[in-house]
């Protein structure tokens, strides 16, 4: 990925070419209403945007207001796409309309193009000075804007290359201007899931400068109320004190999922918060990175709901993003599997009402009969309703995720309009409602960053290696998904019902013990990576991808590299030269502090 762009994607009109042209980045709205703001997909789609994920009520309108540059006749276009007809349904699931100053400009959006492109929503005659804009759901299903474009200009055309970083080149007000400063950091941590909390925390407790960047509101990755999976993986007894840490932001969920709130998001935000070396980037998008001598020098990151784009600088960089992009784009090397990968999962969730809750079908639902998936118990639908198996896991993610929609909301519809199995009454679930659907995907398997070692399960299974450097305890089995057999028939081409095939080839009581070597890069030398994208085989991966022990791998990662700073050097020296004091710090209680590297230095 280039890291070309230096800009800040502000509403902010600027002194560029095109005048009578300006552009409006929708996740940018001021008030987004029942809108919210989808960044999964930047890699491919080139953007954040928002999507009206009502569940099948249409969400409240989001508005915002622009400043217009001159008087005229503004052609008005919308980024946007036909999401279910991408997928070869047969009608528009997710359609809305734009109006400017309540007038509305006549266009129904989401219906027929099945990319994201550019399509006319109508004109609007404008003055200089203050206009609003409303986006106006008309279906609550996931209908998505990026960017919504004005010109004046009748020979203006709107822009094909629209990529992050090639925004910067739109020459239109409101696309990129300089990038700022964010500062500098002994370690800057991308990804705010479980490996990346452990690894900022830790780092800072022991005195090392930290950025903790995270591209969502919240914290947690998937286990927060976003995604809603309980955090699985033992913390056996260990002569490493790497579980302390990780017990403290644990959720509480009693199931997977659960209740947002038992995903204690806040207890997450505030336990980092109250780190004074961490410099906590919530809502902030890494899209690309500064190199130099085959290192990294820079993160650039995209503030998501401003526009602004900033550069943060660091000695260490730690890949928590469990998809391994700043391992990517940074050319570490790395192995993905072809096909036949563990897919992504988007969980849902409802309750009964007392009275009947209409949930028509829709001409683009899939024709489900009681056959084609499990009846979902207890109010929600869990682990196994899973897609993407065999489909690239970035290039394809927004197809994978847009198949668990349908799946979700077809399934859903059977329940309720043609009863869930023949034997039982077709009307039970006449009460109930979908509460909650993630629209934020949980994905399993990606891609792996190859370290000095990578950890196969004859490593774990059949010799039991034991290596000088292992630390983190894994205790979960060898645990890979595949499609579930008994259920494909109904939906052969794209199956979203998996399975778990088991190895219980580890004792969860002891736990088989990661080499520290698997959480850096054999060839880009300050990086770390610490989540499901190690330097593992995908067998060895199916056992250590589970939160726990991914927090633990953060923990970890985040000792040793406040260690590299003291020493001034990198990732692979701790193992080389430094392993013992390494050990000696992955002993330490989690609640150990050090007011800065020169206090830890005195006490080494």
């Amino acid at each position: 990925m280039k890291s070309a762009l230096s800009s800040s994607l502000a509403i902010a009109l600027l002194a560029v070419a095109h005048a009578d042209s300006f552009v409006i980045e929708a996740e940018q709205f001021a008030q987004k209403g029942g809108w919210m703001v989808d960044t999964q997909f930047i890699e491919t789609m080139g953007s954040p945007y928002l999507i009206a994920h009502g569940m099948g009520k249409p969400v409240a309108d989001a508005s915002t207001k622009v400043s217009v540059p001159t008087d005229g006749n503004y052609q008005v276009w919308v980024r946007t796409i036909d999401w279910s007809k991408r997928l070869k349904r047969a009608d528009s699931a997710g359609t809305f309309s734009v109006s400017v100053n309540g007038k509305d400009l006549g266009a129904v959006l989401g219906q027929g193009n099945t990319t994201w492109s550019w399509v006319k929503a109508g004109k609007a005659d404008l003055k200089k000075g203050s206009t609003e804009v409303t986006l106006k759901d008309l279906t609550g299903f996931d209908g998505r804007v990026d960017a919504i474009l004005f010109s004046s200009d009748g020979s203006f055309s709107p822009p094909e290359k629209c990529l992050l970083e090639e925004r910067a080149t739109w020459k239109i007000a409101g696309a990129p201007a300089p990038i700022e400063d964010a500062g500098s950091y002994d370690l800057v941590v991308v990804g705010g899931g479980y490996g990346g909390m452990g690894a900022a925390i830790s780092a800072a407790r022991l005195g090392a400068k930290v950025a903790l960047i995270q591209n969502r509101k919240v914290l947690g990755g998937n286990g927060s109320s976003e995604i809603r999976v309980w955090a699985m993986g033992n913390t056996p007894p260990s002569e490493y004190a790497l579980a302390d840490i990780v017990n403290e932001f644990q959720d509480s969920a009693k199931a997977s999922p659960a209740p947002a709130e038992q995903f204690e998001d806040e207890k997450k935000e505030k336990i980092v918060r109250a780190e004074k070396n961490i410099r906590l980037f919530l809502g902030h998008h890494a899209y690309g990175l500064d190199m130099k001598k085959g290192s990294i020098s820079a993160v650039n990151v995209l503030e998501v709901e401003t526009g602004k784009t900033k550069k943060i600088t660091g000695v260490l960089f730690a890949d928590c993003t469990g998809h391994g992009f700043i391992g990517q784009w940074s050319k570490a090397d790395s192995t993905m599997v072809a096909k036949g990968r563990m897919g992504m999962s988007n969980m849902w969730m409802w309750e009964n009402r007392d009275k009947p809750v209409a949930f028509p079908p829709q001409k683009w639902m899939l024709s489900l009969a009681e056959k084609d998936f499990p009846h979902p118990r207890r109010g929600h639908a869990e682990w196994f309703w899973e897609s993407g198996y065999d489909r690239h896991p970035i290039e394809e993610l927004e197809i994978t995720r847009d198949w668990n929609l349908i799946s979700a909301y077809s399934a859903f519809s059977a329940l309720k309009n043609y009863g869930a199995h023949a034997a039982r009454d077709p009307h039970q679930h006449a009460n109930a409602e979908m509460t909650w659907l993630a629209y934020v995907g949980g994905t399993r398997e990606t891609q792996q960053l190859l370290g000095d070692v990578i950890l196969n399960e004859e490593h774990i299974e059949k010799d039991k290696t034991v290596f000088p450097d292992g630390c983190v305890l894994t205790t979960w089995s060898i645990d890979l998904h595949v499609p579930e057999q008994k259920y494909i028939q109904g939906n052969p081409e794209h199956p979203f019902i998996s399975k778990a095939i088991h190895r219980h080839a580890i004792d969860k009581r002891v736990g088989y013990p990661i080499p520290y070597r698997c959480f850096y890069s054999r060839n880009v030398p300050n990086l770390y990576m610490a989540g499901r994208n190690i330097s593992v085989n995908r067998d060895a991966l199916g056992t250590i991808r589970v939160m726990n022990t991914i927090g633990m791998m953060g923990v970890c990662v985040g000792r040793s590299a406040a260690l590299c700073r003291v020493h001034n050097c990198l990732p692979r020296d701790i193992y080389t030269k430094h392993l013992d004091q390494a050990k000696s710090l992955w002993k330490l209680p989690g609640a150990q502090r050090y007011e800065s590297l020169v206090e830890l230095k005195k006490s080494l």
